[in-house]
């Protein structure tokens, strides 16, 4: 009788040892959960639902922005997999569920994004809405590919370090096309949109590093590696007469 508390003990911590094991080959290796794939633009794209020839354009879509990055390499080619069913992207976002997509760089690189009109090239939110136009499927995937880009460039542990208006701002900076001036003039004026926090957008991130790219000349590399203290550019912004 007295064995049986160590018995139980030894069987419960070998059973959270094989289910952290089996997770941790999941993240690693996703691709048995994706019937589908599809290589094009220079990105590997897997599904769980058959690929639409329409994904060929916004694949092309997102190569074209990433591109537009002096940090990222062109021959590198990302995994990114689209979860159609929610309880697949339950299983890669687990306390992010309600993000549109998310990117493991630590551990198993690869880009997880929720359900998708891939025909239409729209990311359905967690409201069950599609985006609006400006934040399109192609953004997303762009987006995410980027913080790869970002943890090539650093390393993990310097990925790990990295602020979030660095990383989330750059991401955006490469991922869409921002009304620089219209965002400057909503940061001075406490628009709600501006608060990450409160919109979940990173607007006020991707403004931050727009001001240090194009006002400050900053190099992308310069400042993923030596990122600037924050106070100091939100200061500067809001010292700024006009963009």
């Amino acid at each position: 009788m007295t064995h049986r508390p160590r018995r139980w003990i030894r069987w419960s911590l070998t059973g959270v040892l094989t289910t952290v094991v089996a997770y941790g080959l999941i993240i690693i290796y996703p691709q048995p959960l994706f019937a589908y794939e599809l290589q094009h633009a220079g990105i590997a794209l897997h599904s769980d639902r058959p690929i639409p020839e329409a994904m060929r354009k916004t694949l092309e879509r997102a190569r074209a922005r990433v591109n537009r990055s002096a940090i990222a390499d062109p021959a590198r080619v990302p995994d990114v997999f689209i979860c159609q069913s929610h309880w697949r992207f339950a299983l890669f976002a687990r306390s992010h569920y309600n993000a549109g997509g998310l990117t493991d760089v630590v551990i198993g690189q690869h880009v997880f994004l929720r359900e998708s009109d891939m025909e239409h090239d729209r990311l359905i939110g967690a409201s069950g809405r599609p985006t609006p136009p400006d934040r399109p499927l192609s953004y997303f995937i762009a987006h995410e590919i980027m913080h790869l880009e970002h943890g090539r460039l650093v390393g993990r542990l310097g990925y790990l370090r990295l602020p979030k208006w660095v990383d989330d701002g750059h991401a955006d900076y490469v991922a869409r096309d921002l009304d620089l001036s219209k965002a400057l003039q909503g940061f001075k004026a406490g628009a709600p949109e501006l608060d990450p926090a409160r919109s979940g957008l990173y607007v006020r991130y991707e403004l931050m590093v727009a001001y240090l790219i194009e006002k400050q000349h900053v190099e992308p590399r310069d400042l993923l590696e030596h990122p600037r203290d924050p106070a100091v550019v939100e200061r500067e912004l809001a010292a700024l007469p006009t963009w």
